[in-house]
């Protein structure tokens, strides 16, 4: 895949910087580009050799994309050789025909796949939607995390396009590679043309030659701090995440038999330190005397000693160190539970710099209530309607609400209801690079991880 990736670098590379005399040559000599909108593209295009003429002297950029046509497109971007590629399960796809390589290569990558169970349908039109679909599955197979030049955008005729293809059309756009018409609708269902494609190549080879900025990246949240170097929800973790370069950290917050909130993820210590019972049933006391380094019985021997942190102690530490917390409240609390906690970030200076999250609708209605410019977020497993409901119902007029849902069971169609409710999503847990990717190229605004940091993500 590295290699891959490589190749790829090296032609976007070659459509900024190389010159290529006698191919231009060849190119400008198309008798139907002269004045088209897209004759510098068109150019480019050709002199790497994603597109040929349609003979000598013709280009004929208004001509339809077929599927055909685009898998070998992008095929020739790769700079894969497909030769080898062969599959026997499309019936319309004969072994001899010259997209037949291209076909099989972009069905085994996961680019492309059928209309139907055995059918390819090679010369079916390229619509608009289709085409963002393609290129995402595209950057995935590469490997590359398309940037994030501009906020996302719902086009005017966004209720037009397929439920599977609306986040594969907002992230295009975020992306700065796709545009709508007359920057207002999209024409989702409309075909491609040769001259668009040619474009959103381009446009596509030009960011993955560029270095993606900081500001460009997806926010990646460690998860209980750096939990996989230093033991979860410890300060040494919260401090291993911010030499990583984490600005985000999530932790969760449990109160004690005393009444003191404290970080921890289950509400017993058994699996997290070398002590056993229920933190509700203990004083903070008596667990300041059990040793948290004790961790899923990894080796966490450098960090023996480690106690369990209050929730003071960590809304200090973001302060100090302009830290955001995605702060879990992890049983049903108490409104007055609530009201202690907020009053610890006001205390701190945090207040609108934290998310507080849950699984628990009531929990964050009491920090709507005590907090209303508070962020929140509702956790789930899946994106039901209700979820969606629930989460409409948390805003209000100086807020802002997303959704945290479980990576597990996130669809196409999941996020396009998102979308079109005009709520946020995040992801929790991603800890393998290539699903990271996937999930980054996609509507959600940040991704929740144990250790992946953006080294893992971008060059």
């Amino acid at each position: 895949m590295k290699r891959k990736r490589m190749l790829a670098l090296i032609l976007a590379a070659g459509i900024l910087c190389t010159c290529f005399p006698a191919k231009h040559a060849q190119a400008a000599s198309f008798e139907d580009i002269s004045g088209h909108w897209a004759y510098d593209y068109i150019i480019q295009a050709t002199d790497r050799g994603f597109f040929s003429g349609t003979s000598s002297t013709t280009f004929s950029p208004n001509k339809i994309m077929t599927r055909a046509m685009f898998v070998s497109v992008l095929a020739s971007y790769s700079g894969e050789n497909i030769s080898g590629y062969t599959t026997n399960k499309f019936q319309d796809v004969p072994k001899d025909a010259w997209y037949a390589h291209a076909v099989a290569w972009a069905y085994r990558m996961g680019i492309a796949f059928g209309v139907t169970g055995t059918k390819f349908g090679p010369n079916e039109r390229v619509s608009r939607e289709q085409l963002a679909v393609l290129m995402i599955r595209f950057a995935n197979y590469q490997q590359f995390v398309l940037p994030r030049v501009r906020e996302g955008k719902l086009f005017a005729d966004s209720g037009k396009c397929s439920e599977y293809a609306l986040d594969s059309v907002y992230t295009l756009y975020r992306a700065g590679i796709v545009n709508g018409i007359n920057n207002s609708n999209y024409n989702p269902k409309g075909s491609t043309t040769r001259a668009e494609a040619a474009v959103i190549l381009c446009q596509y080879a030009n960011a993955a030659a560029k270095k993606t900025s900081s500001s460009e990246r997806i926010p990646l949240i460690s998860h209980r701090g750096y939990s996989s170097g230093a033991p979860e929800n410890t300060m040494p973790a919260f401090t291993l995440a911010v030499q990583r370069g984490y600005q985000m950290i999530e932790t969760d917050v449990m109160f004690t038999k005393d009444g003191v909130p404290v970080l921890i993820h289950d509400s017993k210590i058994d699996r997290t330190s070398n002590g056993s019972g229920k933190v509700s049933n203990m004083t903070y006391a008596q667990l300041k005397t059990y040793d948290f380094s004790y961790v899923d019985g990894k080796d966490f021997s450098a960090y023996r000693g480690t106690r369990i942190p209050t929730f003071e102690e960590f809304a200090a530490f973001c302060a100090k160190n302009n830290v955001h917390p995605f702060i879990e409240l992890k049983v049903q609390m108490t409104e007055a539970q609530i009201h202690k906690l907020t009053d610890i970030a006001t205390k701190y200076g945090i207040q609108y710099q934290s998310t507080w999250i849950s699984f628990n609708y009531g929990n964050l209605k009491y920090v709507k209530s005590s907090q209303p410019q508070s962020s929140l977020c509702l956790l789930t497993d899946r994106v039901t309607s209700q979820m969606l409901s629930y989460a409409a119902q948390l805003k209000n007029t100086v807020n802002t609400v997303c959704l945290g849902a479980n990576e597990m069971y996130l669809k196409p169609a999941d996020r396009a209801r998102c979308l079109s409710k005009h709520i946020p999503l995040g992801v929790w847990t991603v800890n393998d690079v290539p699903w990271a990717v996937t999930q980054a190229n996609t509507c959600a605004q940040y991704i929740t991880t144990d250790g992946l940091t953006w080294g893992n993500l971008y060059r």
